[in-house]
Order: C-alpha cells, then sequence, then structure tokens
C-alpha cells in the first residue's frame, strides 16, 4: 500500500517539478529548473472589512524594522539592499513583535535574487514579493491585511494593479492569488546551467486551466483517473498554442 501512494504521488507530479526534485538532491546544484508564474491584478486589491480577521496591525516597515525581519527570516543583507534600493516593506505586529512581511516594488523593473531575473513591472503597478508570515499566525488573514494596506496606499499614489509571481508546483499559493482576483500573465521557464542563467518565456495557462491542474495534483486520486486528467490538461494546452 505505501508503495502504490508512492507511485501514485509521483504519477500526480508534472514532470518539470520531479526533474526540479531529481536535480536538487545533487551536491552543490549545478543543474537547476523552475517555472516562474507571473499574475496580474487589474486594479486595486479589494478586502471587505468582514474578511479583515485577526488582531494584527499592519504598517510600513522601517530600516528600524531589519533586526525584527531578520529574527523571522535570516536575510539581513537581502533586506539591507532591498531597502537602499527603494522598495518598501509592510510588516504584520502582533503580540508586540513582528510576525509577518511583503515586499513591494513601484519602479521600472526589479531583479529577482532566485534566479537572477530582470522583471518588467508595467507602469501603474506595483510588484509585490517576498510576502512571510510567521508559522503560528498563518492562516489567521494576514496576507488580506497586507493586501487591504496596500490597495490604501496605492489608491493614494494612483496606481492601478498589481504584479507578481509564484514558483510552479506551489499550489496553496497559487489557487490563493487566483481565488482573490488574480488572473495568469507571463510564464518564464528557468534554467541554470554552472551559474549560466537560461530564460525563456512561454504561453500562460488560463485561470481554469491552472486551477483544475492545482487541483487535480492536491487531490489523491486513483491513478487511472489521474491519468485521465493529464491527458486533458495536455489536450487544453495545446488547443491553446
Amino acid at each position: 500500500m505505501r508503495v502504490n501512494g508512492r507511485l501514485g504521488q509521483l504519477a500526480r507530479t508534472p514532470r518539470l517539478l520531479l526533474a526540479q526534485k531529481l536535480l536538487r538532491r545533487v551536491p552543490l546544484r549545478p543543474i537547476d529548473v523552475g517555472k516562474l508564474c507571473f499574475l496580474r491584478l487589474n486594479g486595486l486589491p479589494r478586502v471587505p472589512n468582514s474578511m479583515l480577521r485577526g488582531q494584527a496591525e499592519v504598517r510600513f516597515a522601517t530600516f528600524d524594522d531589519l533586526d525584527a525581519l531578520t529574527r523571522l527570516q535570516n536575510k539581513r543583507e537581502l533586506f539591507r539592499q532591498r531597502f537602499a534600493d527603494g522598495d518598501r516593506c509592510v510588516v504584520a505586529v502582533a503580540d508586540n513583535r513582528v510576525i509577518g512581511y511583503e515586499w513591494f516594488s513601484e519602479g521600472a523593473s526589479h531583479h529577482e535574487t532566485g534566479w537572477g531575473y530582470r522583471i518588467a513591472i508595467p507602469g501603474g503597478y506595483v510588484y509585490a514579493y517576498d510576502a512571510f508570515v510567521d508559522a503560528a499566525y498563518r492562516n489567521t488573514g494576514v496576507w488580506l491585511r497586507f493586501k487591504a494596506h496596500l490597495a490604501d496606499w496605492m489608491a493614494a499614489r494612483g496606481k492601478r494593479g498589481v504584479l507578481t509571481f509564484v514558483d510552479y508546483g506551489n499550489w496553496p499559493s497559487l489557487r490563493t492569488h487566483l481565488r482573490f482576483g488574480f488572473e495568469p500573465a507571463d510564464t518564464v521557464v528557468a534554467l541554470r546551467v554552472l551559474g549560466l542563467r537560461l530564460f525563456r518565456k512561454v504561453r500562460a495557462a488560463g485561470v481554469a486551466t491552472w486551477s483544475y491542474l492545482a487541483w487535480v495534483t492536491m487531490q489523491q486520486l486513483p491513478l487511472h483517473v489521474h491519468h485521465a486528467t493529464r491527458v486533458l490538461h495536455v489536450a487544453l494546452a495545446t488547443l491553446r498554442r
């Protein structure tokens, strides 16, 4: 039964993610592959007051919050550089400590540090990235409070939309963004070989296709049903080309 369950899990995993898992087992990771799924929210984030749960207070961070941010994630120099570059950070505070953050950039472009990809930010848009919430406070509405705070700031600045990306395979995050109203934009396949970085834009799947793939991958479906759904997904992708 355990072997069958493992085989079922492997069958439900997209081939790119299988390759990624294998490559990341190699010491020093000389080769890596990934897919950046860009999403757009056209308009201001809309968060009804009835959805603002929890007691966390949200505010913009300052350089004085560097120590608190570092206690959440050990990225002190990276955080320092972001402040120096003029990026903005929103923090959530609960029980007298910072329990989460999200970064935003309103420049013409942003240098993504994981892959080294230069992200073009459309005029009037804000790029939202690197959101993190302490495990003890997840699913308590902190992410929605970030978006509500961002909406007020965007309205004051005359902004008209939000750009972000989700790593392919991060199905919970992808589903959360789609439910909130984000729509698929570009998808970028990234390949790194011995320090050489290669990027290729591919056509993004639609909302329905992404939602269906995320649902299928997260379900414990019988193998024959799963194979049928993967055939359907390939067929849909072919028709979109």
